[in-house]
């Protein structure tokens, strides 16, 4: 089925649709009222004219109601898309944030490190002796709080395992006693390194550039970094305890 022109008027070549003028120049601008091409919409038309010319306010209606699906649709996915975005800008925001944070906390401990280091530097002889000493009091305070709970944990772990008869009780037991542990020992880590790990290495490096003539244990050279149990600890007091009393 073609659409041609009779009269100045835009007719479809069927004789039951005759085709507005207006939908015609809209069809030709389209390029779907040249002779032969495959008029898909006027077929569609054609074949449903029955129906939209016998129930006009329905099918004004169906097409009303289309189009207000088609508008809450593309409302709805174009808000999931802004709402996606905007969820992507906090998201961004808030790292922004924490990373200024980070950089805050980072320059607060790079100037108390400064402070610190200038403070033990021009420090005399006799001041210096004193802060070595003090640390390597608090150090030893610090070990035996900890031994002293390792020491408890361990009683109870032995008197648990004797009086306990069935296996899995005692496995039960063991498993307390043995998180108990692996607790005490990441709590006991984590305090040398917030309260003591800084400060022991810049007094070591200043006490040995005061002492030129000290020989340190090389075999335990990484100790004040990362003493892990009890015997690094102690060999961290007794090593400043040693320089600070050559002074």
């Amino acid at each position: 089925m073609g659409v041609g022109e009779v009269n100045g008027v835009g007719v479809c070549k069927s004789p039951i649709i005759i085709v507005p003028e207006p939908l015609y120049h809209c069809l030709r601008r389209l390029g779907m009222a040249q002779p032969g091409n495959n008029m898909e919409l006027l077929k569609t038309i054609k074949d449903e004219w029955a129906v939209i010319s016998t129930t006009p306010f329905t099918f004004l209606i169906l097409a009303a109601l289309m189009f207000a699906a088609a508008y809450f649709i593309a409302r709805w996915r174009y808000t999931a898309i802004l709402d996606q975005a905007k969820a992507k800008q906090e998201t961004l925001a808030e790292r922004l944030h924490l990373r200024s944070e980070q950089t805050e906390s980072y320059r607060e401990k790079a100037a108390k490190y400064d402070e610190m280091l200038a403070e033990v530097v021009d420090s005399g002889a006799a001041e210096l002796r004193d802060k070595a000493l003090k640390l390597v009091g608090d150090i030893r305070e610090f070990v035996g709080r900890f031994q002293r709970l390792e020491r408890s944990n361990a009683d109870d772990r032995f008197f648990d395992a004797a009086h306990i008869g069935k296996d899995f009780q005692r496995d039960l037991q063991w498993e307390r006693h043995t998180r108990a542990m692996i607790n005490n020992t990441l709590e006991r880590n984590d305090e040398y390194d917030r309260r003591f790990k800084t400060e022991t290495i810049i007094l070591r490096d200043e006490l040995r550039s005061r002492l030129p003539d000290y020989k340190p244990d090389d075999n335990l050279r990484f100790t004040y970094e990362n003493p892990t149990n009890f015997f690094g600890f102690n060999f961290v007091a007794d090593d400043l305890e040693k320089m600070a009393k050559l002074l």
